[in-house]
């Protein structure tokens, strides 16, 4: 029986009907109420361990379809309005199916404002593995020596071509290896709490909403569980209207984190959403770590990403790790025998971003865990696959390095 993992209730502003899925491969969407053209939708995202049954009878059926997810991460995106929340609904390269409800707006939709003139009902659940190196893990393009600076015009037989002769197994994942796509009610997330309380419930007879009253959380009997209907009253300051940035920002209040701060909205969104898929990306008790990303691309990296990182610890006393973390394929690629270091690479994931800790330029700190057997089994076959041949990277710096005499002189000539 397909078990709900985690649903995110969101509010969106539409422009000319058209809407997008954000880290997909589907093309633009449009509400099926082809009356209206800007419009605000109260959107309700659901994830699932398996092709859910049908909806309630309140809500009516849309369309179904499938796609392959980039990195796990969704978002209802408009297009003029920017993003809704940011949506974990599994693990990267998966293909998913999705169907999507449509129903007159009810008052718990949306941010519960009463705006909305449409209620959506997106539910995902995934379908199978379909990772597949050559497609997903391509690495950059030809890379020579003053690339940032001058143009290298290579043809396109001279580009990181797929290996035509190597053959690596492509590891196959099953949806219960991922910790995204399994229910863990050990996590600290407002699901996992859920899970919790109601646990709690059945084991005392009663309903979840007679043991939110006896805390003292003023709810009626049948009213939709969110976070906004579960916190009481002094725990949510009203400041913003979205109630997973005021549940948020109330809790960084509770708790004294903010240190005097007074983030906006759009920063306490982004912080809000990436600490929830942090902490959905792992299971109960899963040790996390920072480490420094310097390669290119290192802004855009995706929670839910495996790759590999280097970086230099002490050399300590007897082998201890420095953080106890970066440890799975470990390697130690050199000693420097003065400062008593190491370099070492090993295989992470990624979480989100350490906000408490600054990068510079192309540089960015991550919060980061050890990757599981099958992340890592990913990027090991993305290794192997794109290992490239000693003669042919020769050959072309050869052809890169003439090209690039060829361009100084050119541009010499032309400040002469």
């Amino acid at each position: 029986m397909a078990q709900l993992l985690r649903r995110l209730d969101d509010e969106v502003y539409v422009e000319y009907n058209t809407f997008g899925l954000e880290g997909t491969d589907l093309p633009a969407w449009s509400s099926p109420t082809d009356e209206i053209f800007h419009f605000i939708a109260g959107v309700r995202l659901e994830s699932w361990d398996a092709e859910p049954g049908a909806a309630d009878a309140s809500w009516t059926p849309v369309s179904s379809t499938t796609f392959v997810a980039e990195s796990g991460v969704v978002a209802i995106a408009t297009m003029m309005d920017g993003s809704g929340h940011d949506f974990l609904i599994g693990p990267p390269h998966f293909e998913y199916g999705v169907d999507m409800y449509l129903r007159e707006p009810q008052p718990g939709d949306g941010h519960a404002t009463g705006e909305c003139e449409e209620a959506w009902l997106l539910r995902f659940w995934p379908i199978r593995d379909v990772f597949d190196p050559i497609t997903h893990a391509a690495p950059f393009s030809y890379i020579a020596r003053g690339v940032l600076y001058y143009s290298i015009d290579l043809a396109p037989e001279q580009l990181v071509q797929p290996p035509a002769r190597r053959e690596v197994p492509v590891p196959v994942s099953a949806v219960e290896d991922w910790a995204s796509l399994r229910a863990d009610p050990e996590l600290d997330t407002f699901d996992g709490w859920l899970r919790r309380l109601r646990g709690k419930a059945e084991d005392k007879g009663v309903s979840v909403h007679e043991l939110l009253r006896a805390a003292g959380i003023d709810i009626e009997e049948g009213v939709d569980l969110t976070p906004a209907s579960c916190s009481p009253p002094q725990a949510r300051p009203g400041r913003f209207k979205d109630p997973l940035v005021d549940r948020y920002y109330a809790e960084q209040a509770r708790w004294s984190l903010w240190s005097g701060q007074d983030l906006d909205h759009d920063r306490l969104r982004e912080y809000a959403d990436s600490e929830r898929i942090a902490k959905e990306l792992c299971r109960g008790g899963t040790h996390t770590f920072s480490v420094l990303l310097e390669s290119r691309g290192a802004l855009h990296v995706r929670p839910g990403v495996s790759c590999r990182v280097w970086r230099w610890e002490d050399d300590m006393l007897g082998g201890e790790l420095m953080d106890e973390g970066l440890t799975v394929d470990r390697q130690v690629l050199a000693r420097n025998p003065w400062t008593r270091q190491i370099l070492v690479s090993g295989i992470v994931t990624v979480l989100r971003r350490d906000r408490d800790r600054r990068g510079y330029g192309d540089t960015v700190w991550y919060v980061v865990r050890d990757a599981e057997p099958h992340e890592a089994a990913r990027v090991l076959c993305a290794e192997a696959t794109w290992e490239e041949d000693p003669e042919q990277r020769r050959a072309l710096d050869e052809v890169a390095r003439e090209k690039l005499v060829e361009l100084r002189a050119t541009y010499r000539s032309r400040e002469g």
